[in-house]
């Protein structure tokens, strides 16, 4: 019989903990491999992989996480997961379903899994913990980042793409050549259909350009290249197809809210500490 997990707990070690009324954001460590028992959460919850390997089964949806792949799981969803032998250290957010109780949110759709890997609200997330960690902001603000984070993940369940084979051939072909300079015909091409289509349909199901998205999985490699190396700045910026430092670091802290220096400064090596529970 699966286990139903209270809002605070979590198989793992909980290394930190920010708590406010409803929402909460914890660093969740495993430190071996594992497979984890079948269990469902009573809050909704996202989890956000900072490093090592993991993967997650929930239905017939299959998650293989990659540094900063990040996803929304519904109250009482039930899945199953599997730390590598590298374990992992995951950001994870919790927020209360009686969050959204009032008349005004009554459309809002708590239901689905969502992948949110490379988006807004997963670039917020982020943004939330380090503000966690500077201890600059007083606790009122937090929350109320929070509780907007939560309500835009939630929000995002009404704007689901459809699964249309040519827009999956055009994600794949991006995800694979993202460091080179794409063209909308180069895309369309692998997708089989015409330019002018791939760019209007592509925009009217994800709700951005082509190009927003490729500058989207462009960053998302960048944090990860951020996080587990030395490497320079200049060198990161033209591995990942921006045109210079200059254009990383304005793209960068577009997605994030963070520039690629700050990023880095705490998300390397995972040694910064959020403050402790409230």
């Amino acid at each position: 019989m699966s286990q139903s997990l209270n809002m605070g707990q979590f198989y793992g070690s909980i290394a930190q903990r920010w708590a406010a009324d409803a929402v909460v954001v914890n660093r969740l460590e495993h430190n071996q491999a594992r497979a984890l028992p079948s269990h469902a959460h009573q809050a909704g919850f996202v989890s956000l992989m900072l490093r090592g390997q993991y993967r997650e089964t929930a239905g017939f949806l299959h998650f293989g996480y990659q540094p900063f792949s990040c996803v929304y799981h519904p109250p009482g969803m039930e899945h199953r997961d599997e730390v590598g032998g590298a374990g992992v250290t995951l950001l994870t957010f919790e927020f209360k379903p009686q969050l959204f109780d009032a008349a005004d949110f009554s459309r809002l759709n708590l239901r689905p899994i969502i992948d949110l890997s490379g988006g807004r609200a997963a670039w917020e997330l982020v943004n939330l913990y380090r503000r966690i960690c500077a201890r600059v902001d007083n606790h009122l603000d937090l929350e109320s980042r929070a509780v907007s984070l939560a309500f835009s993940i939630v929000r995002c369940s009404t704007r689901v793409p459809r699964d249309l084979r040519s827009l999956r051939r055009a994600c794949e072909f991006v995800h694979a050549h993202f460091d080179e300079n794409l063209t909308l015909a180069q895309v369309a091409d692998a997708a089989g259909v015409h330019p002018v289509y791939l760019g209007y349909v592509f925009r009217q199901e994800f709700g951005e350009t082509l190009g927003e998205y490729l500058n989207r999985v462009r960053v998302r490699a960048a944090a990860e290249r951020l996080a587990n190396s030395t490497a320079p700045l200049s060198a990161i910026a033209l591995d990942f197809g921006f045109y210079d430092q200059s254009h990383f670091t304005k793209v960068f802290r577009q997605f994030t809210g963070a520039t690629p220096g700050a990023f880095r400064e705490v998300h390397s090596g995972g040694t910064a500490s959020p403050s402790q529970p409230n």
